[in-house]
């Protein structure tokens, strides 16, 4: 798999027609368009479909659209849709609809419980995959990018691969911003064969594809390292808190975490928005908790004994029930602010 790549000029992506006779809506307000260069693929890339156009689901799939991949998109929030639609997406009414003429599809979900109820529910991505199923000449490939957990991505390719389709589990590492720049890292599990069909639109998103292993081996990377994570986030956040209770300053703490030995690139990547208190999140405290619950889940079936990371989990989940859930997960700083008087 080379990393090489011709020098092409981008070309303005067109608008696909509908195919199919599946059921479209395009909906408004229009979001502004990201400012990243676009993937440019050496060849016509088959295709797609992207389910979950949240925050980080929206730039992901604006990646895939402004390189010129023909695509469809569904999500529970349509108005979240309209920046993906005006790069030339369709928009489906219902997720059979958006995945019916698609060779990939892409998944971006809240939780397994989303993932089960958007693939086997009424009008799902299975009913989807049925309608075209006799007609294909190859297996469409459906790319879970959630951070489900290893058994949901067990149970999602066993009812995936029994509807004549591949799976994939592909969970990234990275948030909104590496999302809008193309730098995500995609940790996969599953066939070489079905990477292969999918690695030229994961490009259109990702810097890097890890192949982990078959089928779960992506989520439970992604889940080793939200655990590594996890240890990051809060030992910096109490480490400021500590530094600042005994008289140093934020800056000369927060220079000191960017640029000493423990420098991390999430810790630079956070450091503006540390050193001005902004917690608006990128990521928010209330999905690092459940990605910390599934790492003390995956600890728990290996029987590994992590008192360190049941510690770490206790601390978010209390900054969580003080009302930070919403909030970026750096501000959990504030769980360690002095008691008020």
């Amino acid at each position: 798999m080379s990393e090489k790549r011709k020098s092409r000029t981008p070309q303005e992506p067109k608008a696909p027609r509908p195919r199919g006779g599946a059921s479209l809506r395009l909906a408004l307000p229009v979001r502004a368009p990201l400012e990243s260069a676009p993937f440019v693929p050496d060849a016509v890339l088959a295709p797609a479909a992207f389910l979950g156009i949240g925050a980080m689901g929206h730039p992901m799939a604006m990646r895939l659209a402004q390189a010129g991949i023909p695509l469809t998109v569904w999500s529970r929030t349509k108005s979240s849709c309209a920046g993906v639609a005006k790069a030339g997406a369709l928009v489906a009414r219902t997720p059979a609809d958006c995945v019916q003429n698609a060779r990939i599809v892409f998944l971006m979900l809240a939780d397994a419980e989303a993932l089960r109820e958007v693939l086997a529910g009424k009008d799902g991505v299975i009913a989807g995959l049925a309608r075209g199923a006799s007609t294909r000449k190859s297996r469409t490939v459906v790319v879970d990018m959630s951070t489900s957990g290893r058994l949901a991505a067990v149970e999602a390719a066993a009812l995936v691969e029994a509807n004549r389709a591949q799976f994939l589990d592909a969970p990234v590492s990275g948030s909104v911003v590496p999302a809008a720049k193309g730098e995500l890292v995609a940790l996969v599990g599953g066939s070489p064969r079905a990477l292969g069909k999918a690695e030229e639109h994961l490009r259109a998103m990702c810097k890097k594809i890890i192949h982990a292993g078959p089928v779960g081996a992506g989520q439970s990377l992604k889940t080793v390292l939200n655990g590594l994570g996890a240890h990051h986030f809060v030992a910096f956040a109490s480490m400021l808190a500590l530094g600042e209770r005994v008289g140093l300053s934020r800056e000369v703490v927060v220079d000191a975490f960017t640029s000493g030995a423990f420098a991390t690139p999430s810790y630079l990547g956070k450091k503006a928005k540390v050193l001005t208190s902004d917690w608006t999140p990128e990521f928010p405290l209330s999905l690092a908790m459940k990605d910390a619950a599934l790492v003390v889940e995956l600890a728990h079936g290996a029987g590994l004994k992590l008192p360190a990371l049941r510690a770490i989990m206790g601390e978010i989940e209390a900054g969580v029930r003080e009302g930070l859930g919403d909030g970026d997960l750096f501000g959990i700083e504030r769980h360690y602010a002095p008691p008020k008087k």
